[in-house]
């Protein structure tokens, strides 16, 4: 996972360096502009497939999807010949709220993605102005763990894989920040090892709501 994640670091810091390699060397005289951004947010997970059997395989007892915390950061180029786009990397971790299961244990479901990302003001033509839509796919994990302490019992589930997300959302610039309100879908596909089972596929996601502010 560690070398997987290097790698797409990696490739990305070298996309984003040839890109700005090749504007420097049109005209010297213009200064590559860089958004950064940070948000909060919230969103209901998702369960797709037979995600809940493999929980269930994975821990002898399954949960329902809970309500999550999200947290992010990431950084766009955008030049303006490129008339509102703007492209760049954003790493987004979400941390859920403890639920209930089957059993009655608890269970806790985190997971994270860093991702190569576009932002797109269709309307404005202008980055950090008005109406926009984003696309990012990237890369990243899920922790799942079924908790009962007074039976002393801590299960853990990893699984590795892609993940494809989708917003839409409205930007309100001021003189040197801006407010941005979205909705985002994600869906992830992630793949892990079951005790006693072996390699199991889990698909799950999110629909929910960030404010974001850049810089």
């Amino acid at each position: 996972m560690k070398k997987s994640s290097i790698t797409l670091a990696v490739s990305i810091t070298c996309l984003f360096a040839q890109m700005v390699s090749a504007q420097t060397s049109t005209d010297k005289k213009i200064k590559l502009p860089v958004y950064g951004e940070v948000g909060l947010g919230f969103g209901q997970t998702l369960f797709f497939g037979d995600m809940k059997s493999q929980l269930t395989k994975s821990y002898g007892g399954a949960f329902e999807s809970g309500i999550g915390n999200n947290l992010m950061m990431g950084f766009y180029i955008a030049p303006e010949n490129w008339k509102g786009l703007g492209v760049g990397s954003r790493i987004k971790g979400t941390f859920g709220t403890s639920v209930k299961g089957d059993n009655g244990d608890d269970y806790i479901f985190n997971y994270y993605n860093l991702a190569i990302t576009a932002k797109y003001y269709a309307l404005s033509k202008e980055f950090k102005k008005g109406l926009y839509v984003r696309g990012s796919f990237g890369f990243g994990q899920f922790t799942t763990k079924r908790v009962n302490e007074a039976a002393n019992l801590y299960k853990h589930q990893y699984a590795i894989g892609s993940s494809l997300m989708g917003g839409i959302g409205y930007t309100l610039p001021f003189k040197k920040t801006a407010l941005s309100f979205e909705a985002e879908f994600d869906y992830s596909n992630r793949n892990g090892t079951i005790d006693g089972s072996g390699d199991a596929s889990y698909k799950s996601g999110q629909i929910g709501g960030n404010i974001v502010l850049s810089f």
